[in-house]
């Protein structure tokens, strides 16, 4: 196989890194919505953070030591840190409320506010396009959440605090970049959420009940934190923008967890508001491609 998809210029590896890694993340969600009829969020939430906590000691602390808990920048570490955690618990929380493909559809509004906040925050400059496709895109966002109607609401909402938690959180990675190294982040992103959790757990925990349960509490953290790695690795391999369009892939793997596991499949309306959410995103993605290839020809 050659190292770049014929006519592309994209790197094989990293192509099919970034797909397995969304695969994973969808794996991820199936199981926290498994567990969420189970048991309580908080307990789901803390069995995330405890098994990615666990994985990133093992992978982490033998090569660098006490090294990984020191950071430059601490209140700044523990506040996006802080982010994914809320992240987290809004969309465990979503996900016992609506379906799988539903939430995933949604929480893909994340690159659009992503635009938004970094308007504020990192001073960045956006076009009348890109606003006319945000706005496009939560057209999109509200017609799989349609307010009001049924119970898609309340869930739908919780999907979309996650996704600004998310934008959020993707902002304070780019203002902390070049402050700590990578292996600091990462820990720092695992052991806030698990330390937080820890508080909380005593007040909700319940005995697993079933092999499924106790396996599903075991290894959320770990796939979830495998497909970080491999996010990471993918991106060490080729550029963000060319691997972005490929992310979107979470939501077919969504459909198909959402079916096998739980015999649910979209609405008409939630496949049209996904295909108006994606092609937003995509938008914006080409958007910043052509402007940054105009730059790179001054």
């Amino acid at each position: 196989m050659s190292e770049a998809v014929q006519g592309t210029g994209l790197n094989n590896r990293a192509v099919i890194l970034i797909i397995v890694a969304m695969a994973l993340l969808a794996v991820q969600e199936g199981i926290a919505k498994y567990l969420g009829q189970h048991l309580s969020v908080p307990q789901v939430v803390w069995a995330r953070y405890a098994s990615h906590a666990m994985l990133m000691l093992v992978i982490l602390f033998p090569r660098h030591g006490f090294k990984i808990f020191k950071s430059k920048i601490p209140f700044m570490q523990t506040g996006r840190s802080l982010l994914l955690f809320t992240d987290t618990a809004l969309f465990f929380t979503g996900l016992t409320l609506i379906g799988l493909a539903e939430a995933t559809a949604i929480f893909f509004m994340a690159p659009l506010f992503v635009v938004l906040i970094s308007i504020p925050l990192l001073g960045e400059r956006v076009g009348w396009y890109s606003f006319g496709a945000i706005f496009v895109g939560f057209l999109g966002m509200l017609l799989i959440v349609r307010p009001g109607l049924d119970g898609m609401n309340i869930g739908g909402l919780m999907i979309v605090g996650s996704a600004v938690c998310m934008s959020l959180f993707n902002v304070s990675t780019r203002k902390l970049a070049g402050t700590d190294d990578a292996e600091v982040t990462m820990m720092f992103t695992a052991m806030v959420g698990f330390v937080v959790a820890s508080i909380a757990l005593p007040f909700f925990w319940t005995t697993p009940e079933g092999l499924w349960v106790w396996l599903g509490m075991i290894f959320i953290g770990m796939i979830g934190g495998v497909a970080h790695n491999l996010f990471i690795i993918a991106h060490e391999n080729e550029e963000a923008s060319k691997l972005a369009p490929f992310m979107y892939s979470q939501i077919i793997f969504a459909i198909a967890l959402g079916w096998l596991m739980f015999s649910m499949l979209p609405d008409i309306y939630t496949v049209i508001g996904s295909i108006i959410v994606i092609g937003s995103g995509l938008f914006l993605w080409k958007r910043g491609r052509v402007k940054a290839e105009d730059l790179e020809q001054l």
